[in-house]
């Protein structure tokens, strides 16, 4: 495998499951084309946590992209989440954690054939609480550890670490109901709004990296098109920047048309140790 770059891909699918069945065929005739050595899935709908249907869920994506899979309920929401990987990667553990997460988190370690095992995770951010986002973000970072090579696809639900690089939105554009939920708390209601970024600060922190920043590719939301604001609600972190060799917003009116949420892609060196080129 030396010299071949490892293809991830996360993607939000809204609901897999309730949707309907063209849609998830054109879910998956849109992974199939970007071609994923591994995949983040989030919200595959399984009412009241039903493992065997969301196994049956899980596993019709699976079949169809030609892939091995994790399946990782969500104890506390009916939208769960999964991790898949090429079959001729050994598979060297998985776990999926709860901990009182908003949708849980998956963790899958990896033979990809390089010097080390590639750790790829899968989370969710809860929607309404940046003082839960911010629990959760506590969460991944004492259960992700740096020492490995570790890859999170994820639906952040919240706001990037740079006001520089996910600048501030314009709240006075935003219905009323939204601002409370996304900015952080001031006990002065005439403070001005601010976007509380504490669940990404606390990732960057602690030594992850956001995969969009790091590259210093321009911004480009990944929700938003089909109502709301623009925003950049997913991204991949990893322990490993200089492992990260491109990253992309997959914005096609197919991509569009298909969920609430774009697949982002990020190409990795398999060799993650080694020195990021240019």
């Amino acid at each position: 495998m030396s010299g071949r770059l490892i293809r991830a891909v996360s993607w939000n699918l809204l609901a897999y499951g309730k949707s309907s069945t063209p849609t998830r065929r054109g879910q998956h005739e849109l992974l199939r084309f970007l071609r994923p050595d591994v995949v983040c899935l989030q919200e595959i709908y399984a009412a009241d946590a039903d493992a065997a249907q969301l196994d049956r869920l899980v596993g019709a994506i699976a079949d169809a992209l030609g892939m091995a899979a994790f399946a990782v309920p969500a104890k506390h929401s009916d939208c769960h989440l999964a991790i898949l990987w090429r079959p001729e990667y050994d598979m060297l553990s998985q776990r999926a954690y709860d901990l009182l997460m908003w949708h849980g988190l998956g963790v899958v370690r990896l033979d990809v054939g390089a010097d080390a095992p590639l750790t790829v995770a899968v989370t969710h951010l809860g929607p309404w609480n940046p003082g839960k986002q911010l629990d959760d973000a506590f969460t991944l970072t004492g259960q992700l550890p740096l020492s490995e090579a570790v890859v999170l696809g994820a639906d952040w639900n919240s706001f990037g670490a740079d006001p520089d690089y996910d600048h501030e939105p314009d709240w006075s554009k935003l219905p009323p109901q939204w601002i409370e939920r996304h900015v952080r708390w001031n006990d002065d209601p005439a403070a001005p709004r601010k976007a509380d970024r504490r669940p990404a600060q606390l990732m960057q922190r602690s030594g992850f990296h956001d995969a969009a920043p790091t590259l210093r590719v321009p911004w480009k939301a990944t929700g938003g098109h089909r109502g709301g604001w623009r925003r950049r609600e997913d991204i991949f972190w990893t322990t490993r920047p200089q492992a990260l060799r491109s990253y992309h917003v997959i914005d096609t009116p197919a991509a569009r048309k298909l969920s609430d949420h774009l697949p982002i892609v990020i190409d990795l060196d398999p060799q993650l140790d080694t020195p990021k080129r240019g």
